[in-house]
């Protein structure tokens, strides 16, 4: 069984039109009518894992990405396989400098609407328009878990093989933060997609 995790501020339907549109799809807490309670991320791997069956594959995109691999670093029997689309070995100091980061959460906590907005656009310009039912507070708080999270020390726990794949046109996570997680994953492979970013990644997958 596959299942996934949609990265921050989007949903489960950016899988539409990936190779992974028939898996069992997560929602993200803060995003839509998630049923996890946590915006801590070692926390929410926890109510991730009880959801899963054992030896699922589990495919996470940015932020869910860094869930993904939490769970299964630390619930290693529910997870026979990773797939790490756009993930970071660490989002502020390695993908963004910590200055560019405490901005953004600054100006996310002033106007949760525009910030939003300002964010998709980075992410490209094939982003679609915000559509998606998010929860200003909860939504903020796990972007912020994510942001000083480092997953180094979780990475080398990870029993399961990982396939990582990043475009070498990202801005957000950037190829520093694959390259990053790639030389800590014990069983990983690393593809770079020419001409994709951070949201296009999605759509030119192959396997």
């Amino acid at each position: 069984m596959i299942f996934t995790l949609h990265g921050w501020s989007f949903s489960s339907s950016v899988w539409e039109g990936t190779p992974f549109s028939s898996a069992n799809h997560l929602e993200l807490p803060g995003h839509g009518e998630s049923p996890f309670l946590s915006t801590d991320l070692p926390e929410l791997s926890a109510e991730v894992a009880s959801l899963l069956p054992s030896g699922v594959t589990l495919v996470g995109w940015s932020l869910g990405a860094s869930v993904a691999l939490l769970t299964a670093a630390l619930y290693p029997q529910k997870v026979a396989r990773l797939v790490l689309l756009a993930p970071t070995v660490k989002f502020s100091g390695v993908s963004q400098p910590e200055a560019v980061v405490k901005r953004f959460l600054k100006r996310l906590r002033r106007d949760f609407s525009e910030g939003v907005s300002f964010f998709r656009e980075f992410c490209s310009e094939e982003a679609p328009p915000v559509g998606e039912k998010l929860n200003p507070e909860r939504a903020a708080r796990l972007l912020e878990s994510f942001c000083g999270l480092d997953l180094t020390r979780y990475a080398s726990k990870v029993k399961a093989p990982c396939f990582i794949a990043v475009g070498d046109e990202d801005r957000v996570t950037c190829l520093e933060g694959a390259y990053g997680l790639f030389r800590v994953l014990p069983k990983a492979t690393l593809r770079v997609l020419p001409g994709a970013d951070h949201y296009t990644l999605l759509r030119r997958l192959s396997f």
